[in-house]
C-alpha cells in the first residue's frame, strides 16, 4: 500500500509540472510581445537562392562571404532556417560574420497559420582585420547576447503545412533587434 501510495505522488507531481502552460504576458513572451506592437513594421527582405548558400557542422555560409556561426547540437528546426537563406547576418547586425543560438518560436504570438514568429541570440565576437589581427575586442565588458526578433510568412500555409514546408516557402518579413 505504501509503494502505491508513494507512485501516486511521483505520477502527480510529474502531471503537475508538465502541466504548466506558457503565458502570453511572462517569460520569453513578455518582452517579444510588447516588442511586435509597438515596432513592428512588415518588410519584404530577399531570400537567397539554394545554389548561394553551404551548410557545415557549425556554420552556414551565404554567397561565399557572408557566416552564421552556431552551435554543432543547434536543433533541427533552427538549422533549417538558417539553412534556407532567410536570414542574412549583415541585415541582422552590419557585419558579414555572427554568432547565432537560441532560436525559438514565439508561439503564441503567431497571428495566423502563414506566419511564424521567433527570437534569436547573438553573441559579440572579436573583430579581425584583413591580415587577421584582433581589431577589437566586442566582448569586452558584455557577457549577455543581444536578442533580435524576426517573423516569417508563407502565403500558401495552412494549420496542416509542416514546419519543413513552411520554411521552403517562407520569406522574411520583419527583422529587429529586441
Amino acid at each position: 500500500m505504501k509503494q502505491i501510495f508513494v507512485v501516486l505522488i511521483i505520477l502527480f507531481s510529474v502531471v503537475q509540472i508538465n502541466a504548466q502552460i506558457e503565458n502570453i504576458n511572462s517569460g520569453k513572451y513578455s518582452l517579444a510581445k510588447k516588442h511586435f506592437e509597438t515596432k513592428y513594421e512588415e518588410h519584404q527582405y530577399p531570400k537567397y537562392l539554394k545554389s548561394q548558400i553551404k551548410s557545415y557542422k557549425d556554420k552556414v555560409v551565404i554567397d561565399i562571404a557572408k557566416v552564421l556561426e552556431f552551435s554543432e547540437d543547434i536543433d533541427y528546426r533552427s538549422r533549417l532556417i538558417l539553412e534556407n537563406g532567410l536570414l542574412d547576418p549583415i541585415r541582422i547586425n552590419g557585419k558579414p560574420f555572427i554568432k547565432i543560438s537560441s532560436i525559438s518560436e514565439l508561439s503564441l504570438l503567431n497571428p495566423d497559420y502563414k506566419t511564424k514568429r521567433f527570437s534569436f541570440w547573438v553573441y559579440k565576437s572579436k573583430e579581425f582585420t584583413k591580415s587577421g589581427n584582433v581589431l577589437k575586442d566586442t566582448l569586452t565588458n558584455r557577457i549577455n547576447p543581444d536578442e533580435y526578433y524576426f517573423e516569417l510568412q508563407n502565403e500558401n500555409a495552412d494549420k496542416n503545412t509542416s514546419f519543413e514546408k513552411f520554411i521552403e516557402g517562407a520569406k522574411l518579413t520583419y527583422l529587429s533587434f529586441g
